[in-house]
């Protein structure tokens, strides 16, 4: 079932104003998930761009940090699925948002604050650094859609494609380049904290030149 935001404010509204002061204005009484359900949805509509109801990283403003948080499964998009998992139990949260004015408050948007809270330091998570940008390269110049990469497809020298072939078989898998952008993930992230606004997958393309 679809639940109207600005009816659901008004339900909880004329609730409250029956119910005396017992009632906490702060929270919501309707059903848990209805709220960050919502935010959810309307998260990945005002920001899908090519409308295919997922979101790739240059589709969204948030650190790259949050962003392979939120990935769950590593495979370059985020669903509404794993957005609801990442607002989960954050009802109350959105809630106060925009009973207090949301965005017209001037306040950051209520959704992007919260997944950014999902990310941690650098130095705990440069894997996740690591395997979004590798995950990004295969996505962007995997032509045939195989999961690997074969010279062809790529830009690099050939002394770095050897250099990151370690089975030598012509192909790059996402295991060998996780290997070789395994020191670069706090580059990535410190790129992207100081905003910087590089497509991932160039990024990548610039990290794995220097090999």
């Amino acid at each position: 079932m679809r639940v109207n935001p600005y009816l659901a404010n008004q339900m909880y509204l004329n609730y409250s104003d029956r119910s005396g002061s017992d009632t906490d204005s702060s929270k919501s009484i309707l059903p848990s998930g209805t709220y960050s359900n919502l935010a959810a949805a309307k998260y990945i509509k005002d920001n899908d761009k090519d409308h295919d109801g997922k979101l790739t990283s240059d589709e969204v403003s948030i650190s790259a940090a949050a962003y392979a948080k939120l990935d769950k499964d590593s495979d370059g998009y985020v669903t509404i699925a794993e957005m609801k998992t990442a607002l989960s139990g954050e009802d109350d949260a959105i809630y106060s948002f925009y009973k207090n004015g949301g965005a017209t408050s001037g306040k950051e948007d209520i959704t992007s604050s919260l997944l950014e809270g999902t990310s941690t330091s650098a130095g705990s998570n440069a894997s996740l650094y690591v395997k979004m940008a590798a995950k990004g390269y295969i996505s962007a110049f995997d032509k045939n859609g195989d999961g690997e990469l074969s010279a062809s497809e790529v830009s690099l020298a050939s002394n770095a494609f050897k250099a990151i072939d370690l089975n030598s078989n012509g192909s790059l898998t996402l295991a060998e380049l996780k290997n070789a952008l395994a020191d670069d993930g706090e580059s990535i992230y410190k790129y992207y904290k100081k905003g910087g606004t590089m497509k991932i997958s160039t990024l990548t393309s610039n990290l794995l030149a220097e090999i």
